[in-house]
């Protein structure tokens, strides 16, 4: 990895001088331009206007490019910047999970040349949020960047809970295969098993897992016909289907089409079959023996106060950002309503890649293509999304909800795992296509080498 590190300085040191890295720092940071006033601003402006430069008899003269001041004093503000609430610092040592190797996988530089590249590249692209990159037992990258509120200005930190949005199913889809294990339910049971009155006779558990039910979308539901003051919940959102008599999209099991809907289902499932609040059995049952402090059910119907250092959701209004406030579809839970952060997920991560909460052989029944009556295969498991990248596998999911942008990556070939949170409706897709080729950049650095040696 070092030479990889070294290659890429030249490219970082011209990328610093460059009046496109100050202006994204100085000038296009909604943090800089709320926090610093613009004296500062005009400040470095005017020296690189004038350009400012030591004579030969060693006094300082303006009239040309002053390249050496102004690189300095452009360093000094990097610098700063980099060690602001607007940039975080890194992961707390005590949430870093150790890996049991003795050497190292990768060296200070390497850490060095991940720490400055992919700052470098979300500044760039004023981003706000929090991003994790990990490989190999190692957290090579864990940073926040910008507002958890931009009604006040808080600052987010890696400790910052988000709306998970769907990564939220990855949570759901556990708990039932935890209480399959606990032998209170099989995933190929019918849903009426659990839920006498669910209107749907050949539905089973399993189809609800991997969106193959045919269920309509329960959000029109509650649009057109939920009149009261407080959010439904999943109990309402059943009596909804019953009342309404929805039909079905397609015969269950037959095709696969995305559904929270289903997901909607497996949290009152996960009620009914526990006796418990989704919220309570989760807490219980995953995020507490997982040590995951700062994940939590958001649930509109709690007695208890939500969480006021939480992340808002917000979305972009020429250069302002709007709250986007909770709707009547926050009250139902499963599909999405779990909140996180990098810190927490990572343990998340960690945990299925050891085998924790349960067997081995069930997550990885989980990361399993789906096939459909006619035995064709879907590309998501039991709560996971599935691909491949660079012949690696991909286990993932995004999520995507009222101002919240979300991913979860997980390359179990490469032991190599991706967090991006954001709590701005701005597309993260491109910017994760980039932090992963920054992940993997090794390997595309040597199927480019092979594919020029082919030629």
């Amino acid at each position: 990895m070092g030479g990889q590190y070294h290659r890429n300085i030249e490219y970082r040191r011209h990328f610093m001088q460059s009046d496109i890295f100050l202006y994204f720092c100085i000038a296009n940071s909604d943090y800089m331009r709320h926090t610093y006033i613009k004296p500062v601003i005009s400040f470095f402006q005017n020296l690189k206007a004038r350009g400012l430069q030591f004579s030969r008899s060693g006094k300082l003269r303006p009239g040309f490019t002053g390249n050496f001041v102004f690189l300095v004093l452009s360093l000094g503000m990097i610098t700063f910047i980099a060690q602001s609430d607007f940039v975080s610092h890194d992961l707390p040592k005590d949430k870093i999970i150790e890996a049991d190797t003795v050497a190292p996988a990768f060296t200070d530089d390497d850490l060095l040349f991940y720490r400055d590249t992919i700052t470098q590249l979300l500044l760039q692209q004023n981003f706000n949020g929090t991003v994790l990159l990990a490989r190999d037992e190692t957290v090579l990258f864990s940073r926040s960047f910008g507002f958890a509120d931009f009604r006040n200005h808080s600052p987010l930190s890696p400790e910052t809970p988000f709306q998970l949005a769907s990564i939220s199913k990855t949570f759901t889809a556990a708990a039932v295969l935890l209480l399959e294990e606990e032998g209170r339910l099989n995933i190929d049971d019918p849903v009426k098993t659990h839920i006498p009155e669910f209107p749907y006779e050949d539905i089973t558990v399993r189809m609800l897992l991997t969106h193959t039910s045919g269920l309509h979308n329960y959000m029109y539901l509650v649009e057109r016909y939920w009149r009261k003051d407080t959010p439904p919940d999943n109990e309402d959102m059943l009596d909804l289907f019953v009342r309404h008599q929805s039909g079905l999209n397609f015969r269950p099991g037959t095709r696969f089409a995305y559904s929270n809907t289903g997901y909607a289902f497996l949290g009152l499932l996960i009620e009914r079959v526990s006796g418990e609040s989704f919220a309570d059995y989760l807490r219980e049952n995953i995020f507490e023996p997982l040590d995951m402090p700062n994940t939590f059910a958001y649930d509109l119907h709690s007695r208890e106060p939500a969480r006021e250092d939480r992340a808002y959701g917000f979305r972009r209004w020429g250069r302002a950002h709007l709250l986007i406030p909770d709707v009547d579809h926050d009250g139902v839970l499963g599909d999405k309503g779990i909140y996180s952060n990098i810190i927490d997920l990572y343990t998340w991560d960690r945990a299925i890649s050891q085998g924790k909460l349960l067997p081995e052989h069930r997550w990885e029944e989980a990361a399993e293509y789906t096939r459909l009556a006619n035995n064709h295969p879907v590309r998501y498991g039991l709560g996971w999304r599935l691909q491949t990248f660079l012949g690696n596998k991909v286990v993932h999911h995004p999520g995507r909800w009222n101002g919240f942008r979300t991913t979860l990556r997980r390359y179990p070939d490469s032991d190599a795992t991706l967090i991006i949170l954001s709590n701005t409706n701005r597309d993260i897709t491109p910017l994760m296509r980039r932090l992963e080729n920054i992940l993997f950049e090794e390997e595309i650095a040597s199927q480019r080498l092979l594919a020029e040696a082919g030629e």
